[in-house]
């Protein structure tokens, strides 16, 4: 009887061990060894770049659809510091389970959400704010309660970006323990244009919709998260900050930010921190108030794992119905906003991370944390960043997410031989040493074998291969600014440059600087800000050939 037992145990636990070896090799299954190195070498670059060093660290994913998924980090999760909040060396690494922030790709979730709702009967999208939110008067007398549910998810109230409204800027350093409502978000924020005009980003939009939803259903937010999406579909990382906590033994990436402008606020309301005028951990400080406030317009947190099962589940139509996905990929404008985004309900498209090749998601940005998520319908692809360092932010004259992601998007073998129509239809495998093509549907069986993505000629050894190098045509500093700000530009393809300063309703105040410049060349230009009320600006640079924008933040 024992050596029976003991021989059936034995076999139950080879069993075992056989199965976790095959779910460890699944993993690293689907890119050759030699992409593996090249995109985990290319991040460690990025992350100790002499130009733009990362403070915090990086967690990256590349999961092709049921085929391949590469994961990468580098960095840390929260940077030592000493009682002035100065940076130390060292501090807790960055891991391919750390959660972060991801913030606005939270909208993705919201809009798919509202979709599938208004599907189902629960409310209409041509339904106004008012009739759910009837005390929208008494909240702020400014803002058209006539709006429409669709007008919120397309970006066309007229609302502002309550996150570029200073005073809530002030409420949220003076409180920043304060638990917000969505009705005391929308207090601060103003009409700027009329409703229906052409499409302004604004996160307003997003918190008023879980607002809504929350009202006409009788459920929490993280209840419809939950039930809808993190559970069917396996995101068991994913949580709404405030609402929910993480789980047991789950580390959340600390914010690493440049707090040092706010300062005198934390003095004048009789804190005792103070930050040094430069990056670092400001996890010092309770983030309580900036979370609540994003609620359902940036309020989740993810692994970046989760992220990008997340963008294929969305994209690939396993998360909400035909339709409901029908409605928001054919929601997109045909025109670009200011920062040459092109908006739809919760996603949006451009051409940041390849000027050939079709991307749509989204990305978030607010303090301390940077997320993209970002989908290539031909090969049925997502790539997730997530980073705990918001110096990440082309708005504050730091490196792009976007040219992480294209970088690493670069580095990737070609792997889809499909015709122009359906490219996606045919993969090409490097298998037994020999380039093949098959269907997709039978892909899978040759990777489970062996096989990788791309054919057998694999790019040169990754020591070979040259670093990333970031070269950012716009940089504006200090950001926030107050007197001055030096901005430095270059044109990759030389001839005319013109930079201009624009208020938050994208409307021209001010030329900067107006000229030619070489090919590569790179200039720079003081200029004044005194005369300007605080608020969030945007300098232009317009090239022959494309249009950078850098968001400034000015603090009189």
């Amino acid at each position: 009887m024992k050596k029976n037992l003991y021989t059936f145990s034995r076999h139950c636990l080879m069993l075992l061990i056989s199965l976790l070896f095959m779910g460890a090799f699944a993993i690293s299954q689907g890119f050759s060894p030699t992409v593996n190195a090249r995109l985990q070498q290319l991040l460690d670059s990025i992350q100790n770049s002499s130009s733009n060093p990362v403070v915090g660290g990086l967690s990256v994913v590349i999961d092709v659809d049921g085929l391949a998924k590469w994961q990468g980090v580098t960095g840390y999760a929260a940077r030592n510091v000493d009682a002035e909040n100065n940076l130390l060396p060292g501090g807790i690494p960055m891991t391919k389970k750390t959660v972060s922030h991801m913030y606005s790709v939270t909208k993705t979730f919201t809009s798919a959400l509202v979709l599938e709702l208004a599907r189902e009967g629960a409310f209409s999208l041509e339904d106004p704010v008012i009739k759910y939110i009837p005390f929208l008067g008494v909240i702020n007398a400014e803002l058209d309660g006539s709006v429409t549910l669709r007008q919120l998810l397309a970006h066309e109230s007229g609302w502002s970006d309550y996150v570029t409204e200073p005073m809530i800027a002030m409420a949220a350093v003076a409180y920043p323990d304060k638990v917000f409502t969505p009705f005391e978000v929308l207090s601060f924020v103003h009409q700027i244009a009329p409703k229906g005009g052409p499409r302004r980003y604004t996160s307003t939009n997003y918190i008023t919709l879980g607002a809504i939803v929350e009202i006409a259903t009788g459920k929490p937010m993280e209840q419809h998260f939950r039930e809808r999406f993190f559970t069917p579909l396996g995101l068991e990382s994913m949580y709404l900050s405030i609402r929910e906590p993480g789980r047991p033994g789950e580390l959340l990436a600390s914010p690493h930010d440049n707090f040092y402008p706010f300062n005198p606020i934390l003095e004048y309301v009789g804190n005792p921190l103070r930050f040094p005028n430069a990056w670092t951990n400001v996890s010092a400080i309770p983030f309580t108030a900036i979370h609540s406030m994003a609620f359902t317009g940036g309020g989740l947190v993810t692994n970046a794992e989760d992220m990008a099962k997340w963008g294929n589940a969305l994209y690939g139509g396993r998360a909400i119905s035909a339709a409901s996905l029908k409605t928001m990929i054919e929601s997109i404008d045909k025109v670009p906003d200011p920062d040459g985004d092109y908006l739809g309900y919760g996603i949006w498209t451009n051409n940041k991370v390849s000027a050939t090749d079709y991307f749509i998601g989204h990305d978030g940005r607010a303090p301390g944390y940077r997320s993209i998520m970002y989908y290539q319908p031909d090969r049925q692809m997502t790539i997730s960043i997530l980073t705990n360092f918001s110096g990440l932010d082309t708005r504050l004259g730091g490196l792009s997410p976007y040219a992480i992601a294209k970088v690493l998007y670069e580095a990737l073998p070609n792997f889809i031989g499909g015709n122009k129509n359906r490219k996606e239809a045919k993969i090409i495998l490097c298998f037994k040493g020999k380039e093949i093509t098959v269907a997709r549907s039978a892909a899978a069986g040759f990777i489970a074998k062996g096989a990788w993505l791309g054919g057998c000629e694999n790019p040169a050894p990754a020591k070979q291969q040259k670093s990333f190098v970031d070269v950012n045509p716009l940089t504006v500093y200090p950001n926030p600014a107050s007197r001055m700000v030096t901005i430095s530009f270059s044109s990759v393809e030389g001839g005319p440059v013109n930079l201009g300063l624009l208020d938050r309703q994208g409307r021209l105040i001010g030329n900067i600087f107006s000229g030619q410049l070489n090919k590569g060349a790179r200039q720079t230009v003081n200029y004044a800000i005194t005369n300007l009320p605080s608020g969030l600006y945007t300098v232009q640079m317009k090239t022959k050939d494309r249009v950078s924008s850098q968001h400034v933040m000015i603090l009189q």
